[in-house]
């Protein structure tokens, strides 16, 4: 919900302060922007490292996910704020849950490992009734951006490519919450 009011607040600020029109974002951009954005990592990685951890394995947890969400979130913001074109966030916004879902298998195999064999069998019950809440609610979101529900537009677009991500992004931090419980 926040992605969504964000997207919504930057349209609107886009619209009222920018005179030219939105830029395409090329490919040799992309690589400029995530490098940009990694040497900026590298700085937040070193004030993470100052903060006081309960254990290593926390300082490393959290700071992983941190520096991991911080990517995703960075370079999203960046694309916005460059294509605030409805078909320019649109894909900004579906690139950005494609990342979560790496991220997702990332934290998801984490907690795997750190699970019992004798455990392992909820966590992958979860992570498929997870799926199938997430398709279906895919198919929801989608069926309410139609014009005989939302009344249409490309907005619908917008909000869709947001759902799908923000549902994506909560299961990993889910899962990331469930990791950062583990002691090691």
């Amino acid at each position: 919900m926040k992605l969504i009011k964000l997207i919504f607040s930057f349209l609107i600020t886009a619209n009222l302060g920018f005179a030219q029109s939105p830029k395409e974002i090329s490919d040799a951009d992309l690589v400029k922007y995530k490098q940009e954005i990694q040497t900026e990592s590298l700085k937040l990685k070193q004030e993470l490292l100052k903060k006081d951890y309960s254990t290593d394995f926390d300082k490393q947890v959290s700071i992983d996910f941190q520096i991991d969400t911080f990517l995703i979130e960075k370079l999203l913001s960046k694309r916005i704020s460059i294509d605030y074109s409805t078909p320019g966030i649109t894909e900004a916004v579906y690139d950005s849950e494609i990342q979560y879902d790496k991220l997702l298998n990332k934290y998801y195999q984490s907690v795997l490992k750190k699970l019992k064999d004798s455990d392992i069998e909820i966590l992958k019950r979860s992570q498929r009734n997870w799926i199938q809440y997430r398709d279906i609610e895919r198919k929801l979101n989608s069926e309410i951006a139609k014009e005989e529900y939302s009344g249409g537009g490309t907005i619908q677009r917008i909000i869709v490519a947001s759902r799908y991500a923000e549902i994506t992004k909560d299961r990993v931090i889910e899962l990331f919450n469930y990791l950062s419980r583990f002691n090691e």
